[in-house]
This record gives C-alpha cells, sequence and structure tokens, in this order.
C-alpha cells in the first residue's frame, strides 16, 4: 500500500485504509475506489492521508477530477450497448447462421469515434476489473486501450474505423477453440499449436462478409506476430508486420497481463509495464513499446521513484504533452517540481512504496 497525504488523491484511487478508526468518520465503507469530487471532500475534511492499493485503483492520472459521474455512466452503457451486440454476433458465427454486421458494424463506429473524442473517460473505464472473462469483455477492454493507444501516436481519424474493428474482433477465432482448452492451465504442444490458430481461424471467419477490409483482415491475422520472428502464424520479423498488428500485439499482452487468467492473478498496471519492458525487441517494438507506456500514464499520484540519474522523486502529475511532473525528495536537493519525459523506459520503472 501507498501511504498518500489526502491532497494528493485524485479520482481513481482505490483507498485501503483510512489515517483513523473508520466509524470515526462519516465514510459508509473504509475501503473503496474514489469516483467522484464529493468522495474527495470527505476525506480532505476528515483525514489527514490515508492508504492507497495500486492494484486496486484505477491507475490513470491523465484523468481529470473535472470528469463527472453522469458522464461515466453514459460511457458504462454505451459500452454495455455494444457488449450485447458482440455477444449476440459471436453466437450466430459459432451456430453458422447469418451474421448481423449491419448492426455490429455502424454500432463499432459510432463508439470509435466517442472513446476518440472522450479518450480518459473510457480510459477510466478500461481500467477498472473486469467484472467477467468473456471475450466480449476482453475485447472491450483491448479495443478502448488500442483506440487510446492510436490517438496518443496520431493515428488519422479516417483509419480509424478499420484498425478499431480489428481491436475489437481480433481474438473472434477463439469462439472455435474448445472451451476446455481454455479452461485449463496446462495444455500440450499439441494444443498450443491448435489454439494458436485462431488468429487464421478468425480471418476466415469473417472473410466469408464483404463488411470487413483487408488492413482489418490482415491485423487481425498477424496481431501475434514478433519483432524477432517467434510470433504465429507466419513468423513475421521487424516492419513486415504492419503498423497496427504490432500495435494491437503490444496492448494485447498488457491487456491479458492485468487480466485475472485461469493460470495466474491479474499483475498491476506497474507491473504489467516492466514486463512490457522487458519484451522490447523481442516480441515487441521498442519504439511503439515506449509510446504505449506513455498512453497509459501508469504512474499513481504519490509514487516513489527511481530516476535513471539516481535521484528519487514523488509522481505528482502527468501530462501527456510534458510527461510526468516530479518533486525531489531529496533533502539536500530543491524540492521544486519538474516535469520529466522519459525517453528511456528505466528512467522510471523502479517505483518505491510512499
Amino acid at each position: 500500500m501507498i501511504k498518500t497525504s489526502v491532497e494528493e488523491l485524485s479520482v481513481g484511487m482505490h483507498v485501503a485504509k483510512l489515517d483513523r478508526a473508520w466509524l470515526d468518520t462519516s465514510l459508509l465503507r473504509h475501503s473503496f475506489l474514489v469516483t467522484n469530487q464529493k468522495q474527495l471532500n470527505r476525506l480532505k475534511a476528515q483525514c489527514e492521508f490515508v492508504f492507497i492499493d495500486p492494484d486496486k485503483s484505477v491507475i490513470v492520472p491523465t484523468i481529470k477530477q473535472t470528469i463527472q459521474t453522469e458522464s461515466i455512466k453514459s460511457a458504462a452503457n454505451e459500452i454495455n450497448h455494444i457488449k450485447k451486440s458482440l455477444v449476440k454476433f459471436f453466437g450466430q458465427l459459432q451456430q453458422g447462421i447469418y451474421l448481423d454486421t449491419k448492426l455490429l458494424i455502424p454500432s463499432i463506429g459510432t463508439l470509435t469515434y466517442k472513446v476518440f473524442d472522450k479518450t480518459d473517460t473510457y480510459l477510466y473505464l478500461a481500467k477498472l476489473k473486469a467484472k467477467d472473462d468473456s471475450l466480449a469483455e476482453k475485447s472491450m477492454r483491448v479495443f478502448i486501450f488500442f483506440l487510446a493507444f492510436a490517438k496518443h501516436i496520431g493515428i488519422k481519424k479516417k483509419q480509424l474505423l478499420e484498425i478499431a474493428t480489428a481491436a475489437i474482433l481480433h481474438d473472434i477465432g477463439m469462439i472455435q477453440v474448445p472451451r476446455v482448452l481454455l479452461k485449463t492451465a496446462y495444455i500440450s504442444k499439441e494444443e498450443r499449436k491448435y489454439i494458436e490458430q485462431h488468429t487464421n481461424i478468425g480471418v476466415d471467419l469473417l472473410s466469408k462478409e464483404d463488411a470487413f477490409s483487408k488492413l482489418t483482415l490482415d491485423t487481425i491475422k498477424h496481431h501475434h506476430e514478433n519483432i524477432d520472428g517467434s510470433g504465429y502464424p507466419d513468423g513475421l520479423k521487424g516492419r513486415d508486420i504492419g503498423l497496427y498488428a504490432r500495435m494491437l500485439n503490444i496492448t494485447c499482452m498488457y491487456e491479458a497481463l492485468t487480466r485475472d487468467r485461469i493460470y495466474k492473478k491479474a499483475t498491476s498496471p506497474i507491473g504489467a509495464v516492466k514486463i512490457l519492458a522487458g519484451n522490447i525487441n523481442s516480441k515487441l517494438d521498442h519504439r511503439l513499446t515506449l509510446k504505449f507506456i506513455e498512453t497509459l500514464g501508469v504512474y499513481p499520484l504519490g509514487s516513489i521513484v527511481k530516476l535513471i540519474s539516481g535521484a528519487e522523486v514523488t509522481v505528482q502529475a502527468y501530462d501527456q504533452k510534458q510527461g510526468y511532473r516530479v518533486k525531489s525528495i531529496a533533502l539536500n536537493k530543491s524540492k521544486k517540481s519538474y516535469f520529466v519525459r522519459p525517453l528511456n523506459i528505466s528512467q522510471l520503472l523502479d517505483v518505491g512504496q510512499g
């Protein structure tokens, strides 16, 4: 847990413990996710500091406290609506009946532009703990992370629908994989090879319709290709892998790491970032991985970070243009705030407990 002054709290942090007995306050619970300004005001009025659980926090420092509850509710309703459409679409594929793409694709388009315009709100929702491990839930999280990523690096809007469709349908081939293989931590080499066919299976399923572009299908097919050629299905290397497939590979890895799986509990966002960094230039594109990490703004306010220079600082805020605003905690150095925009991922990877 991270000890944090109430003045440093923000929406999206999970309060795990108070600095006084819960019954001595007017708070309804002693452990909760901060979701609005009213909760913040109560904490500031009744406590001096609290302990934050980073694993349960929505670690998105770019979220402004001006995000209103109604805006979040509206976004959640939009996500639930398209999830229902996805479940129906997946069911149609499994049963081999007519695909209702005329309803699904416009829905993807509408949500794509809403996520693009209100990225912080949707990213906030994507960072919440998933209530289920369904293909639709996973697909929505990948979709939102991917669009935030695309926006951060400046992908043109005219290409958004095609690549957003690839993101939301990237694992559609999994519907043909026997569920018994997805519910066990132990599979044979032959079973793993079968599962790895899901990208080809997905493309074959969607190719039967005229609704999906070559860009969408190619991105789905190659989103498990690795920079060093160790991926599948074609063992492509480096720039032979399309830009959007490389982006989707990074996004899928992060989403999987931060979600409970049958064989492993979810990794914390910071832990997941360390794993991404460890796969740079082997599985993942170096430049794109750093850009994805920038997109997330993964360091929560109050984190103690050791810079590559050796200086220890406290993270105060995050700005996508200027980077992390930090403050030195060394007694013999200036305590003024300044911005750090890491060019090397190791610059901001040693996170301590405050």
